[in-house]
């Protein structure tokens, strides 16, 4: 089949917003564009894009949550406002919509951050469902743990093996694809970090799942780093194993453990380096 160019065009698009809302208009009518059901139409788009077609359904489920809510952040399309928030408020709303209204303006001006909406999402669950200690602690785990990372990678940045110049920052909020931190030299980001904190259930398809979002940072700044803590045990073992079977080459996955000395409290799981 011909691709239709109105639909190479749109699924080129880099705005996830504008790419959306062409994607949910087209699925609106596939017959017009030659194809017989939304699936197939869906199938032809994630090949132009070169993803899953199961990947579609995030921006197709946040525009559709901004048509409703954020009518009018979805028609400014502005490309900084990361989707992964617009799906958190999207969570927020189906337990407080109230909440979520409150949240909105804030979040597409810039203001609130996607981190900022998980812990409101977070306190949102507790108040429904009554875990209030149990999920109040582990957020600050997770707080506090990736606040020791970044302080241990800022004053230790060598252990990266990325080079002598290079600086650790937290990532802007108007990051197109966020993460914790980015590694600077000479002013421009050569790599991204992602924090995973302590958890219990740690089963193959989050693995997984972690390692394709970390995957995504490498294919937005050249490399990435995944730092999981020495708790995640043989995780740590199965991520390093998954990282080379799906040969994920510009992305490395580190520990972090509480023995003292730089080698010791970070440690890359598989051989290589990344310098200059």
């Amino acid at each position: 089949m011909m691709s239709d160019p109105r639909l190479e065009e749109f699924a080129k698009t880099p705005n996830w917003i504008a790419f959306g809302k062409a994607l949910a208009a087209a699925l609106d009518d596939p017959e017009r564009f030659g194809f017989e059901g939304q699936s197939e139409l869906l199938a032809h788009v994630a090949q132009l894009r070169g993803v899953d077609p199961s990947s579609l359904r995030n921006p197709l489920a946040a525009v559709n949550w901004m048509k409703l809510n954020a009518p009018k952040a979805l028609k400014e399309e502005n490309a900084s406002v990361p989707m992964t928030g617009v799906l958190v408020l999207s969570q927020i709303s189906i337990i407080s919509n109230d909440l979520a209204k409150s949240l909105a303006p804030k979040f597409f001006s810039g203001e609130t951050s996607r981190k900022d909406l998980q812990v409101a999402l977070r306190r949102a669950e507790v108040s429904k469902g009554g875990r209030g200690v149990a999920a109040h602690e582990r957020a600050k785990r997770i707080a506090h743990f990736e606040e020791e990372v970044f302080r241990f990678l800022k004053e230790n940045s060598k252990v990266l093996e990325m080079g002598r110049h290079v600086d650790v920052v937290r990532t802007s909020r108007e990051a197109r694809v966020p993460s914790d931190f980015s590694v600077i030299r000479d002013g421009q980001i050569v790599a991204a970090i992602e924090c995973k904190s302590h958890r219990n259930k740690r089963h193959r398809r989050y693995l997984v799942e972690t390692l394709a979002m970390t995957a995504l940072l490498a294919k937005e700044h050249s490399h990435a780093v995944l730092v999981v803590p020495e708790s995640w045990g043989d995780s740590k073992a199965e991520l390093a194993h998954f990282q080379i079977e799906l040969g994920l080459d510009d992305v490395r996955v580190a520990e972090f453990g509480d023995e003292d000395g730089p080698g010791r409290r970070f440690r890359y799981l598989e051989a290589g380096s990344q310098g200059e």
